[in-house]
Formats: structure tokens, C-alpha cells, sequence
């Protein structure tokens, strides 16, 4: 037992006491006090003790006659001036004695603190034993340690924590705070430099509301520093928290600054897309009338040269464009009928000019169990169809190609879906298995000299093999050099919609516009002189008659006097562009039963740009550059 504060005088000379309690004072002091306290005889044996005690002891344990020494053990003392026991002490010389902590292990192994206080028992000059005042201060032990877990966690917290009171005043900044005033040289004394500039706002704001505010980001030097604020229930106080979020800052810019230049790079891609395609659309649009005009055979020869070159051309733009769209994540499918059988024939048609100019056999193998349709994106899948089936033309000099879809089981449980299995084997220069690791990358060739001798850029492969990976599937490849490839890939592609046939209403076919005893009218809006050639031009051998507005404006005024059969609308116009026109068409067209059919023209080709022009009221989208059996059927469709 620690005994400290050594001995307290008797205020009161022994036999001077000028008041004696009687038996019922006594009585009702032990009662009433808050406090433990035992009254023992001269030996220290237990007379009496308050509820307060018997609480401390034990409600159920009876210790009348038992000595206080055994009780609390406190019979030995390491202070050195005192080393008998504090209660035999009070009770040989009459003075007070205080032990301020002792660690008390009470019946049944619980350990507790408490303090006491010894106090004599006199009858005349004679003490007759003591009164023991205790008290228990497990609580405040255990709330000072805690208060001191606390300051050591706030003091070795590696941010800064500082206290203010409601007037603004700093009560209290923790090491990490005051090592970032040490290290931040332009503070120089000023601490209301590291905090925002409306302090005293946000702690007013605190206070009053009792709510905290959080991540205020400030900058001080080359640091940014968030703090939240925190009141402090009814102290009238607020607690800082400062956190240096300096990385996650420029962490953050960097992210934007990327995203800036991708909306950037994306916006280039859609321009230069618009701007490729109008120019295109021109070349390509006088080809094809130039192709139907009597012309010498080394004419003709030019002409398809040019038209090819063109449509060369058509397929960088778009491959460039599908590439962008993959690397921002926004390549997606649509849903619509396949037949895989037409699908295949017209990649066959589009390339068999090619391999039978190499006197290449080129053989197709169809499993009889596929389905005649299926769901699915047709563009897509003929996508890359023809790409891989073009590759295997380009660098198949002698030999055969050899393409074939099979279906095969689902690895997926409780699927409908369709697994198409597809084979493009050639027997062309092969590649190697070192550029066979590295043939999916963006701009990636089997060599160097393959760009030279073949053309192309190298994204083909790449846009393939992540449009099968929406698909659901995945695209492999074995090859021997100079033997020849063998890419293999398979899709999934939903079942088909049953239909029946009684629901359905069958739409007498549209005579062909060039049979029509009246002519169709059809107005052409574009502001580009070339592109108004060609559409007019491909629109008289429609046998339609057609009419000429620069923009949207000129177009208002021109629906206003003359009624047209269908509008071939250009998006984008100087004054009013085709989106606006088309708006106030539909809008005018509200007060009637009329609908005026629209068909956008654009030189954007993402189906975002589609739904745009959707949206703004056009019933079709043609892309630049129009061919004429796109636009005899776009117009047929919608007049019918």
C-alpha cells in the first residue's frame, strides 16, 4: 500500500473536542454519506459500516468482526516512513492518515483501486479505533486513462488536430501540427494562414448548428490540407482535422487533365469524321454516276481505281473511328435479326473480286444446324467477317481460303444463347509465334515491311478481336510462316424473336420510284455545293424531282410555299442546321395530321449521333458518303 501526504494533525487538541456526536449522529452520518466508511474497535476488527461500504464489499458478504487488514489488505506499507499499517498507525498516535491509491483484490478475484482515509476514534483521551473513509476510484482511473489514450492517439496522430474555442482562440494543436507550422516557411507566425479564409465562419457555423463541416481543401505552399470541423457538444469548442491530400490533388488533376484531352481527342475524331466523310461522299457519289456514263475501257479502269481508293479510304476513317470509340469505352451492340447465310454471302461478294484476281479458291462450309435467324449486331459480325476474311486475301498469294461456322454448347447454365464457332484458314506467308503475341495490339503489324507491301493500319485485328469480346467470346490464332493462318473466334447470339404471322400486317410492295407517273418531290438541304451534285444527281436517276436549300432556314421557308414528298436533311449548316429545322418542322406539324418524312444526312457514324438526330425528330439516318441503293431504299421504306 502507497502511503502518501504523510500524517494529518488534529486540527483539535485530544480532550478539547468542545462537540461529541451521540449514537444516533453517528448513525445517520454513516447512512447518509456518500462515501464508503468502516468503523473499527482498537484491534481493527469491522464494528459497523454504510450502505456505501457494503456495497464496495459485497452485498452478500458479512465482514462485522472481521479485521480491515485482512479485509483490504492493506497490513503492509512500502512507504518508507510508515511501514506498519496505516490503521495501527491512526490508532497508537491519534493522527489522520491518507493513502491516496491502493489495489484492492476484494472476494472473488476483483481487482479494484480505491483510496482511504484513517481517521481516530477517541473516548476522552483513549482511542478506542478508527473510522475508514474509502472510495472507489476504478472509474476515474479508468476515465483518466482513457482521456490520456486519447491524448496520446491525438498527440502521435501522424495529421494535424487542433482545438478552438467559440471566439476562435487555439486551445490545443497536436505535434503533426505544429511540425507542418515549423516546415511551412510562409506562415511565418501567421496560424490562420493554413486554415481556410473563413474560419471564424465555419466555427460559428459549428456551434450553432452542431453539425460538422467537412473537407475544406486549403493550399498552403506546396500542400493542400482538407479539414473538417467538428463541435464539441455543449464545451462551446470545435475540433480540427487536417489531412494532406497534396497526392490525391494532383492525382486528380491528372485524371481530369486526361479526361479534358480524351473529350478532346474524341471531339477531333468526330470532326475530322464529318469533315473526311463530305468530301468522301463527293468522290464516291460522282464514281457512281460516272460508272453509269459511256466511257472508254482505260476510263473506266481509272474510274475504278479511283472508286476503290476511295472506299479504301471509308474504311481507315472508320476503323480510326472504332478504335476511338474502344478506347473510351463507348463501342457498343445493337439487337437486331441476323441471317447468318446472306451475311456470309455478301463479305463472298465483297471479296471475290479480289481473290479471283489472285486465283484464289476460296471454299464456305455452313453447318446445317444454325438457325436461320438469330439476334444479334449484323453490322458488327459482318465487320469482322470481312476484315478477317480481306487479311486472308491480302496475303494469300497462292492457295485456298477456306471459311466455316459451326455452332457449339454453352459453357453458361440456364442460356439460350447461340454459340457460332467461326474459322478463317488460309494457306498465305503465316506468321511467326513472336508476332502472333503482339497481332491484337493497336497499330500492331506481323513487321515493319507489311504496312509497305500491304497497306493498312494495323487496327483491324484489334477492333475485331474486342467487338467478338462484347460478343461474349474470344478470337485465337495458330499459323506456321509460309504456310498460312488459321484465325478462329467464336459469338454468342440470341435465339429469334418468334413472330406470328396473324399479328401481322402485310404492306403492299411500293412501286419503284422510277414507275411512278408523278414524280417524287424531294427537297435536299445541305450547305456543301459538291454534296448538293450528288445527292440531286443520284435523286434524278430515282426519277425524282429534287430542289436545292443552303440551310435550315432557306428549308422553312422553302416547306412553307412547296410541298415536298421527303426532305434530305444535313445536320450540320451555317445560320440554322438540320437539327434546329427539323424541330420547328415537327413543331408546325402539330396543328396538323401531316408528317413531312425527314432523312438525316451527317457525316457521323456513331449510334449517338444517330439517336441525336432521332431525338430532334428525323424518321432515317444516312451516312455520308450515300450510295444510291442505300438511298432508294432509305426512301422507298419511308414512302411506303
Amino acid at each position: 500500500m502507497n502511503v502518501s501526504g504523510g500524517y494529518i494533525p488534529d486540527p483539535t487538541p485530544m480532550g478539547s473536542v468542545s462537540w461529541l456526536p451521540t449514537r444516533e449522529d453517528t448513525f445517520l452520518i454513516l447512512e447518509s454519506s456518500g462515501e464508503a466508511m468502516f468503523v473499527t474497535d482498537r484491534a481493527g476488527r469491522i464494528l459497523s459500516l454504510n450502505p456505501v461500504a457494503q456495497q464496495l464489499v459485497g452485498q452478500h458478504q458479512d465482514v462485522i468482526g472481521v479485521a480491515f487488514h485482512e479485509l483490504v489488505g492493506c497490513r503492509s506499507s512500502t512507504e518508507k516512513r510508515h511501514p506498519s499499517c496505516p490503521l495501527e498507525h491512526t490508532v497508537a498516535t491519534g493522527e489522520v492518515t491518507m493513502v491516496s491509491s491502493h489495489q484492492w483484490i476484494r472476494a472473488g478475484g476483483a481487482r479494484i483501486e480505491i483510496s482511504a482515509m484513517f481517521w481516530p476514534r477517541c473516548q476522552g483521551l483513549e482511542c478506542i479505533g478508527a473510522i475508514v473513509v474509502c472510495r472507489d476510484l476504478t472509474e476515474k482511473r479508468e476515465v483518466e486513462r482513457e482521456t490520456q489514450r486519447v491524448a496520446k492517439l491525438a498527440e502521435d496522430a501522424p495529421n494535424p488536430i487542433v482545438e478552438f474555442d467559440e471566439h476562435g482562440n487555439m486551445l490545443y494543436a497536436n505535434t503533426a501540427m505544429v511540425e507542418f507550422l515549423n516546415r511551412s516557411t510562409s506562415v511565418q507566425g501567421e496560424v490562420g494562414a493554413v486554415f481556410p479564409p473563413n474560419l471564424s465562419g465555419v466555427l460559428h457555423h459549428c456551434l450553432e448548428s452542431q453539425q460538422p463541416t467537412v473537407r475544406l481543401e486549403h493550399r498552403v505552399e506546396n500542400w493542400v490540407i482538407a479539414w473538417s470541423f467538428f463541435p464539441l457538444g455543449d464545451v462551446r469548442q470545435v475540433r480540427a482535422y487536417g489531412i494532406d491530400i497534396t497526392a490525391d490533388v494532383e492525382l486528380r488533376r491528372a485524371k481530369e487533365a486526361a479526361e479534358e484531352s480524351a473529350r478532346a481527342k474524341a471531339i477531333f475524331l468526330a470532326t475530322m469524321s464529318h469533315e473526311l466523310r463530305t468530301p468522301m461522299n463527293g468522290v464516291l457519289g460522282c464514281t457512281q454516276l460516272l460508272q453509269d456514263t459511256a466511257l472508254t475501257d482505260p476510263q473506266r479502269q481509272l474510274l475504278e481505281t479511283m472508286h476503290r481508293s476511295a472506299e479504301s479510304l471509308l474504311v481507315l476513317v472508320n476503323d480510326i473511328l472504332d478504335f476511338s470509340k474502344i478506347e473510351a469505352g463507348k463501342m457498343s451492340l445493337e439487337v437486331a435479326d441476323v441471317e447468318i447465310t446472306p451475311l456470309i454471302a455478301d463479305v463472298m461478294t465483297l471479296t471475290s473480286e479480289s481473290a479471283k484476281k489472285k486465283g484464289l479458291l476460296v471454299q464456305v462450309q455452313v453447318a446445317p444446324d444454325i438457325p436461320a435467324i438469330l439476334r444479334g449486331d449484323p453490322v458488327r459480325l459482318r465487320q469482322i467477317l470481312f476484315n478477317l476474311v480481306g487479311n486472308a486475301v491480302k496475303f494469300t498469294e497462292r492457295g485456298r481460303i477456306h471459311i466455316s461456322v459451326k455452332t457449339m454448347p454453352s459453357n453458361l447454365d440456364n442460356s439460350d444463347a447461340v454459340v457460332l464457332h467461326w474459322t478463317v484458314k488460309d494457306t498465305g506467308i503465316g506468321i511467326t509465334a513472336e508476332q502472333q503475341a503482339r497481332l491484337f495490339g493497336a497499330y500492331v503489324q506481323a513487321e515493319e515491311s507489311t504496312a509497305r507491301r500491304f497497306g493498312g493500319t494495323g487496327l483491324g485485328l484489334m477492333i475485331c478481336c474486342q467487338l467478338v469480346e462484347l460478343m461474349g467470346g474470344a478470337m485465337m490464332v495458330e499459323s506456321t510462316p509460309g504456310e498460312g493462318s488459321s484465325f478462329t473466334y467464336f459469338t454468342r447470339l440470341l435465339p429469334a424473336i418468334q413472330r406470328t404471322t396473324s399479328a401481322q400486317v402485310v404492306t403492299p410492295p411500293m412501286a419503284s420510284m422510277v414507275d411512278r407517273i408523278t414524280p417524287l418531290k424531294i427537297l435536299v438541304v445541305d450547305d456543301n455545293e459538291i454534296n448538293q451534285v450528288v445527292a440531286c444527281k443520284f435523286l434524278q436517276k430515282l426519277g425524282c424531282h429534287a430542289e436545292v436549300a443552303r440551310n435550315g432556314r432557306e428549308a422553312l421557308d422553302s416547306i412553307a410555299k412547296v410541298v415536298y414528298d421527303a426532305v434530305l436533311m444535313d445536320c450540320e449548316m451555317p445560320e440554322m442546321n438540320g437539327y434546329e429545322a427539323t424541330q420547328e418542322i415537327r413543331r408546325q406539324e402539330q396543328s396538323t395530321t401531316n408528317r413531312l418524312p425527314i432523312i438525316a444526312l451527317t457525316g457521323h457514324g456513331s449510334s449517338e449521333d444517330e439517336q441525336k438526330c432521332r431525338e430532334a425528330g428525323m424518321d432515317d439516318v444516312v451516312t455520308k458518303p450515300i450510295t444510291l441503293p442505300t438511298l432508294r431504299a432509305k426512301i422507298e421504306r419511308l414512302l411506303a
